[in-house]
């Protein structure tokens, strides 16, 4: 997460946009802020871009709904995905498995209650 409090204001406007419906200069304006200022802030408090923030954060909030046992269509759904495969695509990019890899070794960590 970014330290500043611009930093801060734009990814909680981020993360609270899970479907991506705003646009970068849309959270800019809402964060009184401008777009230069995003694209500076995010890789130096970062260390990544703010799109490849995004995604990350985008994939992040996925692995907390896969985690509790959510379908990964619904899942690619509800973090804003148009597909399924555009899912699972940015999945294995930021991950290096894909969702369906990363649901079976969180299936073999799950240990049956005795």
């Amino acid at each position: 997460m970014p330290t500043s409090t611009i930093g801060r204001r734009v990814a909680d406007l981020a993360l609270a946009d899970s479907q991506m419906h705003l646009g970068v200069s849309d959270l800019a304006r809402r964060a009184a802020t401008s777009i230069r200022t995003i694209s500076r802030i995010f890789p130096v408090e970062t260390g990544l871009t703010f799109k490849a923030w995004r995604q990350r954060a985008r994939i992040a909030l996925a692995i907390d709904q896969l985690s509790a046992g959510r379908a990964i269509s619904q899942a690619a759904a509800d973090v804003g995905f148009g597909s399924t495969a555009a899912f699972s695509f940015a999945f294995r990019q930021v991950t290096k498995m894909t969702p369906t890899t990363f649901l079976h070794n969180l299936s073999m960590l799950v240990v049956p209650p005795t």
